[in-house]
């Protein structure tokens, strides 16, 4: 039992830090019926929460930890943060999604990184990719994650779902179905 509360109280302290840490993005606020850039378009979970930061978003319910929609507008020119590597815009599907598992691979924070499915998949009316993941974190808490990938003019339009596989991947899956459906590219 005490093992719960020393993860509970250090997913709180996670989650204050993360709010802290995004303050200067803007606080949580309730999802209106659409979210959209201009660039990409999409219609939340009722009952979620948002929180708006340049270049994306990110939408949970029960707090981010636990489970969480991001959607995000990548400038193709921008290097990956471990790997160093850019996404070109005459790249493939498949290539883009290697290049971004393999970002994702040799993130620290990351441990025993399990890509489960690597395919294409139409994203938003164009060619794109889904990668499926699971791994461990600091908390050898086992979390997984869906990724969506498309390259839309000069940008890498991703939407991912990243919950703790126990409970809540399984729980809010069909939330992030229904966003992923709603997603509509623009321009």
């Amino acid at each position: 039992m005490s093992k719960i509360i020393d993860h509970a109280a250090k997913m709180a302290m996670l989650v204050t830090t993360a709010l802290i840490l995004s303050a200067c993005a803007g606080p949580w606020e309730s999802v209106p019926d659409t979210l959209s850039t201009p660039r990409w378009s999409i219609s939340p979970p009722k009952g979620w929460m948002h929180l708006s930061m340049p270049g994306s978003q990110m939408l949970s319910k029960d707090g981010p930890y636990l489970a969480y929609i991001f959607i995000q507008a990548r400038p193709l020119a921008r290097g990956f943060r471990y790997t160093k590597q850019k996404l070109r815009s005459d790249m493939l599907p498949h290539e883009a999604a290697q290049l971004i598992a393999d970002n994702i691979r040799f993130d620290p924070a990351i441990r025993q990184f399990q890509l489960l499915d690597s395919c294409p998949a139409t994203v938003g009316g164009r060619e794109g990719f889904r990668l499926a993941y699971c791994y461990r974190d600091s908390n050898d808490v086992t979390i997984k994650t869906i990724y969506y990938g498309t390259i839309f003019q000069g940008h890498l339009i991703n939407l991912r779902y990243t919950a703790t596989q126990r409970h809540y991947f399984d729980k809010e899956i069909r939330a992030f179905a229904d966003v992923f459906e709603s997603l509509t590219l623009i321009g």
